[in-house]
């Protein structure tokens, strides 16, 4: 780890992802306006993909823990606090930004007692959800209490979150900065309108229906109720192909729903690409059916793609969607509305339009620029304190 190092970033895997991006955006950005910044991550290389190569490409440090793991483990967790406490000396950094549930709570204690390193921790959603067994989401929510306050700063990205977190005894909201996740938007609106490269691309036939999603492959996202989706429409609209762009620890299981269903046919498993935005404008519906999110990022992409959602209504998702605008909202977990929502959309090609009429108004407040805005602005104060 270089020395000299403002912000220092821990997270615990530098996978494909919105936590991950919205990360390594903001070292990129605060490194160029005079904070030099730095991730710490675990040594985790998951099977939708890493960004290693992307910190590499834009210059930014990272160093790997090699005992920071996202599962629970009283040993490993202890050397990772080791290995935390002794990045955060050896850069000389001011600030430490922790991503994740495993470091925000090592990272507020990794930084006790060392003199003038303050702690930022953001919840991209938070580890605990409905529908989870209790015993799990009490442990996740006692482990987030503990020692909350020893942080500067808290933070999530949907006011949701901040909700969510008084109702579990995490904090009050008034103990919360609402900073949304932040997209580089340009690349996504330059490629709107071009289906046909798109589907070209993915080798889908220019003139089919296509619904899609660009996901990590794993039960947040609940891909077994997307597959049951696919199935309901292809009954209602025959030939409609289902594109997943993304991969993840279901991906077997996903392929195993598809087979039983003898859906083969109308799936396209494309796995991880660093072109989504390439890929995006072939869609006529973008289908999100996750049990629980913060604010996703794959969502706020294909908006700015020109692609309406049809989403179920968890999280920060309902910040951009519902109201008549830019897709339609179902409850989490309800196979008829998303059914019935995928139908419209596509029964119906001017209801897309119409819905995403406003979409680049509502878009503004989740951009990169605001995004590294408010967090300089949070740093500097900090900093200023000392």
């Amino acid at each position: 780890m270089p020395q000299g190092v403002k912000v220092l970033h821990a997270i615990t895997k530098l996978a494909v992802g919105g936590a991950q991006m919205n990360t390594l955006i903001t070292c990129r950005e605060s490194t160029k306006r005079g904070l030099p910044s730095a991730v710490v991550c675990g040594p985790e290389l998951p099977s939708e993909g890493n960004l290693l190569g992307l910190a590499d490409e834009w210059g930014v440090p990272v160093q790997v823990l090699p005992h920071l793991k996202r599962e629970i483990s009283p040993l490993d967790d202890f050397r990772a606090f080791l290995e935390l406490r002794g990045a955060v000396r050896d850069s000389g950094c001011s600030i430490l930004h922790t991503h994740s549930a495993k470091t925000r709570v090592l990272g507020r204690f990794a930084c006790r007692g060392i003199p003038d390193v303050s702690v930022v921790q953001t919840a991209h959603g938070w580890p605990f959800y409905a529908g989870q067994p209790s015993a799990t989401r009490r442990l996740y929510q006692l482990l987030e209490r503990s020692v909350f306050h020893w942080a500067a700063a808290s933070i999530v990205v949907t006011p949701k979150d901040a909700q969510k977190a008084a109702d579990a005894g995490i904090g009050a909201i008034r103990d919360f900065s609402v900073i949304r996740s932040g997209v580089e938007f340009e690349p996504f609106k330059a490629l709107r309108g071009k289906t046909e490269q798109a589907r070209k691309a993915m080798g889908i036939d220019p003139e089919a229906e296509v619904v899609g999603s660009t996901m990590r492959i794993c039960p947040q996202k609940h891909p077994r109720l997307m597959v049951e989706v696919a199935e309901a429409v292809c009954i209602r609209r025959p030939g409609v192909t289902f594109v997943v762009i993304g991969d993840g620890p279901q991906m077997t299981d996903m392929r195993d729903w598809i087979r039983e269903r003898g859906l083969e046919g109308s799936f396209r498993m494309l796995g991880s690409r660093s072109d989504v935005h390439r890929l995006l404008p072939g869609l006529d519906v973008f289908l999100m059916t996750s049990r629980h999110e913060g604010l996703p990022r794959a969502l706020l992409e294909s908006l700015a793609a020109g692609v309406p959602a049809v989403a179920t209504a968890v999280g920060g998702i309902p910040e951009m969607l519902g109201r008549g605008r830019n897709g339609i909202l179902c409850p989490s977990g309800d196979l008829e509305c998303l059914v019935e929502g995928v139908v419209r959309l596509l029964e119906d090609p001017g209801l897309g339009s119409r819905l995403l009429a406003q979409v680049d108004g509502d878009l503004e407040p989740f951009s990169a620029e605001t995004m590294v805005d408010k967090l300089i602005h949070l740093y500097l104060s900090l900093l200023e304190e000392k």
